[in-house]
């Protein structure tokens, strides 16, 4: 089985943040509709830095399923958040 990895660019603090909210709200979601523990999504996270100093995050799954579920939530809360 090969990773899924997905790289979210954050230009804010704000961003940061929100990544971190998104990322606890997709976890408990997916244990929210009734899975088994083990049916619940591996999610690892790193930290990224670009040699000019940008702030990424690396967020690497086991499951297709699972990444594009969570790109298409944490796309959701960008717009939510820029909206606010």
């Amino acid at each position: 089985m090969s990773d899924i990895v997905v790289t979210v660019s954050l230009t804010s603090a704000e961003e940061v943040a929100l990544l971190a909210t998104v990322v606890d709200a997709f976890i408990g979601q997916a244990l929210g509709r009734g899975k088994q523990l083990a049916e619940a999504p591996d999610v690892m996270v790193q930290t990224a830095f670009t040699p000019n100093g940008d702030v990424s995050k690396k967020l690497i799954f086991q499951d297709r399923g699972w990444a594009d579920a969570f790109l298409d939530l944490w796309e959701h809360e960008k717009l939510q958040a820029a909206e606010a």
